[in-house]
């Protein structure tokens, strides 16, 4: 069996994905899968999969569409996991030093207002907003925006979590901000460890559609790959011209 779990970027089930990983217990792994990644079926990036209206059912299925088959869902909004870090300390190490554009303030873009915000070896200790800038910094200031730099960080912040055996049933205090699908999903949590691999999906290219900036996987640039994108992708533009006519 394994679980897809994702949280929400902001305290709303109407916000995107910013974070997803598939816990998978047979391999000993946890998948990280990058928000940005393109799913031509669903015509969008995987992170607004939960928001558009499908939820877990089609969160799966984007996942189904990569590749990745899961049994059960896990999605948490943000209130959850800042409340659960709250009194939170946590060291990370880091290789060498980092900078990054951040928000001014909580939930406003870094186009609005901004800060920068570093990182320096060995090593931080994070609390408080600090958590929040190591998981969700992006915008580098030499110019890398990409989100397989910000899922390395992820990587090294939850095994940090796990040696620190830090108590994730904390994220389940606050039940109207967790969303469960399916059987048996807490229990693949439970059995995460330290020594499981971390990786993530690829491998992975850069690409622009429809002027979004996303990830696609390199077997999907295939010709074969791109033919049938091209025809999902055409068939779900009519249909919603067609929707929109229909409804005049």
């Amino acid at each position: 069996m394994s679980t897809v779990v994702s949280v929400m970027d902001e305290d709303s089930w109407d916000a995107r994905t910013d974070n997803i990983a598939v816990v998978e217990p047979a391999r000993k792994r946890i998948l990280w899968i990058p928000r940005d990644l393109w799913c031509p079926r669903l015509d969008n990036r995987i992170n607004r999969a939960f928001a558009i209206g499908g939820g877990h059912e089609l969160l799966i299925a984007s996942l189904r569409e990569h590749g990745i088959h899961v049994d059960a869902s896990v999605c948490i909004r943000r209130g959850a996991t800042a409340r659960a870090l709250k009194y939170e300390s946590v060291w990370v190490p880091v290789e060498r030093p980092m900078k990054f554009w951040y928000p001014l303030w909580p939930l406003v873009s870094t186009e609005e207002a901004r800060k920068i915000v570093e990182f320096h070896p060995p090593g931080e200790t994070l609390t408080g907003e600090r958590i929040h800038q190591w998981l969700g910094a992006r915008k580098s200031l030499d110019g890398d925006q990409s989100d397989l730099q910000r899922l390395k960080r992820h990587k090294i912040f939850i095994s940090a979590l796990i040696t620190g055996s830090f108590d994730f049933s904390k994220l389940l205090n606050d039940r109207d901000r967790i969303s469960i699908h399916g059987t048996g999903a807490l229990e693949d949590l439970r059995q995460v460890r330290a020594d499981w691999k971390q990786k993530t999906l690829g491998p992975l290219v850069h690409a622009k559609v429809r002027q979004m900036q996303v990830v696609v996987k390199k077997s999907r640039l295939h010709p074969l790959y791109l033919l049938r994108d091209a025809y999902r992708y055409g068939r779900a533009a009519f249909e919603r011209r067609r929707s929109r006519r229909d409804a005049l």
